[in-house]
């Protein structure tokens, strides 16, 4: 198959497509960002898609630039919609930010900048882990490597897009195959082993998506090697809700040292919780948004 118009997305009031799609970068290394434009190779089934979201006035334009083999396109638009996060309304969240001069300094400038979720609560989990207490732009450097090593890609006019390797790829693996991942060996293990677990049957990650948000935090810390911290962020990275701080986030505390204490280094997590904990229901929003200004003041 190759292009054609799938559809149409009209965002949330308050949606920054040009901010969300800048912000992506520091979640995943699949999106592919040039002249304002979003190109994101997607699977259905056995099927690989490669798609382009542009802003056209006040909706996004969803089209299917080429395809391995006929597929369905509202499974795709549906797909995308949910990615790009369209029905995220974070008003009530500037709402309460603008009542405090610091948060509000903060996030202002990221006025309209939603989350790029994760095509799957498997890439979001190994994302997450591979991140673990490692620098992102290290981290980042490992995933390209991981995607172009599993190598389930679709070529377009000589580019290679890349979807997440399969969890069949990574359970067959050893820990050798991922020395590459330049990431601790245990961090390794965990991977081949919640990789096994899914390919066994023994867990479903997908089944758990439409659960509470506590009800899936608390399946993800129930696998060996997986903390608060990791299946936090999993969550957000799936789902795109912010119901977690993450206080143990070593650069939220740097960022919290800087932004609320105009300090270098770091604050203790408890110095991070009951700063941020005053902005409850908000907390995880307010966390998710220092974040973003953090790394993106850092790396443009």
């Amino acid at each position: 198959m190759s292009f054609m118009i799938i559809g149409t997305l009209y965002p949330t009031p308050s949606y920054d497509f040009r901010k969300t799609i800048a912000a992506a970068r520091f979640h995943t290394v699949l999106d592919v960002v040039r002249d304002g434009e979003c190109w994101r190779a997607l699977r259905i089934g056995e099927t690989l898609a490669l798609m382009r979201i542009a802003q056209k006035s006040d909706c996004l334009e969803v089209s299917l630039m080429h395809a391995t083999r006929e597929v369905d396109a509202d499974t795709l638009l549906a797909k995308v919609s949910h990615m790009m996060g369209i029905d995220t309304d974070m008003t009530p969240f500037y709402e309460r930010a603008r009542t405090d001069a610091i948060l509000w300094s903060i996030v202002e400038p990221l006025y309209g900048l939603n989350h790029v979720r994760a095509e799957t609560i498997y890439e979001a989990l190994t994302t997450t882990i591979i991140e673990q207490q490692i620098a992102l732009s290290l981290a980042q450097r490992g995933e390209r490597w991981l995607v172009q090593w599993g190598d389930n890609a679709i070529e377009y006019q000589g580019e290679r897009f890349y979807t997440f390797p399969r969890p069949e790829q990574i359970a067959a693996a050893t820990v050798d195959d991922l020395k590459p991942l330049k990431i601790t060996t245990r961090r390794m293990q965990v991977l081949i082993e919640v990789s096994q677990q899914i390919v066994s049957g023994a867990i479903d990650l997908e089944a758990l998506r439409h659960k509470p948000a506590a009800e899936i935090l608390e399946a993800l810390v129930s696998f060996k090697g997986i903390g608060h911290w990791t299946a936090a962020w999993t969550i957000i990275r799936a789902l795109g809700e912010y119901q977690y701080i993450g206080e143990n986030d070593v650069a939220l505390q740097a960022a919290v040292q800087h932004f609320f204490y105009q300090k270098t280094g770091k604050v203790a997590p408890q110095v991070v919780k009951e700063t941020l904990g005053r902005y409850e229901p908000f907390a995880g929003a307010a966390a998710f948004y220092i974040l973003m200004r953090w790394a993106m003041d850092r790396y443009g």
